[in-house]
């Protein structure tokens, strides 16, 4: 029985150009999961139309006071929003570590596709702009 795997493309947010085919650069596998995760994180309610409740909560949290339980409940919502919207991620671990005077958090995220059982990690800085 052959075993099917699954790849997973999307588009980049950037919209890039390939140089050579001039079609949009594909972001595959890993690199695609990553990008909606990113997407998720800095989505606000409201902001998709028909998914209303959708929202990384990460965009408020940031306009807090910035302490061990805004550290805290950044992570509950991060996994949250990955465990329930983003189905090709398999969710290790969030880490979220608070610097109070750069007004930041740095998230990171390690997780594995569905496909493949090697993690993945990546980093994000969220701050805050005024």
């Amino acid at each position: 029985m052959a075993k099917i795997l699954l790849y997973y493309k999307d588009i980049s947010t950037d919209f890039d150009i390939h140089p050579i085919t001039g079609d949009l650069v594909l972001l595959t596998d890993a690199d695609a999961v990553k990008n909606a995760i990113q997407n998720l994180l800095l989505t606000d309610p409201f902001e998709r139309f028909f998914y209303p409740n959708l929202s990384g909560g990460a965009k408020a949290i940031l306009f807090e006071n910035i302490g061990p339980d805004t550290e805290y409940f950044m992570k509950q919502k991060i996994t949250e929003v990955i465990k329930n919207y983003e189905p090709r991620a398999n969710l290790i671990s969030v880490v979220v570590k608070a610097y109070p005077d750069q007004n930041a958090f740095d998230v990171t995220v390690t997780f594995s596709i569905n496909n493949n059982i090697n993690p993945v990690t990546f980093n994000v800085v969220l701050r805050r702009v005024r």
